[in-house]
């Protein structure tokens, strides 16, 4: 693979995970909120650390190891 090949994949292949990171997340992160006529509602909050950073670890950590395998010397 020659270097204009890697660098597209360097930059869509974590693009590619974010957005299923993001999917994740954003089904784990529900949030219930009191609206004006006291009824509960409920919204997708995706960044909300305290219940998704498990996730945006695993995200974390898989962009990294597909980078350095990516980029590793082979000789």
């Amino acid at each position: 693979m020659n270097k204009t090949q890697r660098l597209i994949l360097a930059i869509f292949v974590p693009i590619i995970f974010f957005f299923i990171a993001l999917a994740i997340a954003n089904s784990l992160g529900f949030t219930s909120l009191v609206g004006l006529k006291k009824l509960p509602s409920y919204t997708n909050n995706p960044f909300d650390w305290g219940k998704t950073w498990c996730v945006w670890l695993v995200y974390s950590a898989s962009c990294c190891l597909f980078e350095f395998l990516l980029f590793r010397d082979k000789k």
